[in-house]
């Protein structure tokens, strides 16, 4: 049975789950004790990622609600904001399928079901699903123009890979999305279009001037062999 609470009420050891919701991408997390589930709660992103869906949390959480700045009245739901530094793990249980988030742009995810081992980090369960995913000769789709489909997974790990580092200049990703994430685009090395895979070994993350570089300078061709052997070579050292 749900208690009765009220805006700035903290209630300590909520049972918490992560969870997907119909027709929402991002994985969110809700209540399964104290709370109707259907209450927002406010949970670090990465936590969300890094955990299947339906993996468990305890947390002490602050009952909070959105004021509008002009007339200073209550607005929206109630939702909850869990204490980061609260957040624990509830070790004993471990859900049945271990379906992960994977980020695939802004505020996008594609969900997939893999069984990664407990000790792997998230490069190594993304190495393993891009690896899986990659193909040599990518499908087309033809409609009025031409589409080369793209693995979303392929994508998602080599923004992991590269830890927020531009694969080409070496430099810090030039700025940080909405969600706070350093923004790198994804680069085939040898284009899809001209045959190349959808690999890792072909894909490098970097910044927007050198992705331009890599199509409008006029050591593009070099540019691009550069990339392919510093690819290889991390590819060859994970």
């Amino acid at each position: 049975m749900a208690y009765k609470y009220q805006t700035g009420d903290y209630f300590s050891g909520v049972l918490l789950e992560t969870c997907k919701d119909a027709g929402i991408s991002r994985p969110r997390v809700r209540p399964i004790s104290v709370f109707p589930t259907d209450i927002r709660v406010e949970f670090p992103r990465k936590l969300r990622e890094e955990h299947p869906v339906g993996t468990r949390f305890r947390a002490l959480v602050k009952v909070a609600q959105k004021t509008d700045k002009k007339t200073g009245q209550l607005r929206g739901n109630p939702y909850l904001v869990a204490t980061v530094s609260s957040i624990t793990p509830e070790d004993e249980y471990s859900p049945t399928r271990q379906i992960f988030a994977i980020p695939i742009g802004d505020r996008k995810h594609e969900y997939v079901e893999q069984s990664p081992a407990l000790e792997e980090s998230p490069l190594e369960t993304l190495r393993k699903a891009a690896y899986d995913a990659s193909v040599d000769e990518v499908a087309v789709t033809r409609t009025t123009t031409t589409v080369r489909k793209r693995d979303p997974i392929i994508r998602a790990y080599a923004i992991e890979r590269a830890k927020g580092v531009c694969e080409g200049c070496k430099n810090p990703a030039p700025f940080e999305t909405k969600n706070g994430d350093p923004y790198l685009e994804v680069h085939h090395i040898t284009a899809l279009s001209e045959g190349g895979s959808d690999h890792p070994v072909n894909v490098a993350a970097i910044c927007p001037n050198c992705h331009r570089r890599t199509e409008k300078s006029v050591d593009k061709e070099d540019f691009n062999e550069s990339l392919r052997i510093e690819i290889a070579g991390i590819e060859a050292a994970l």
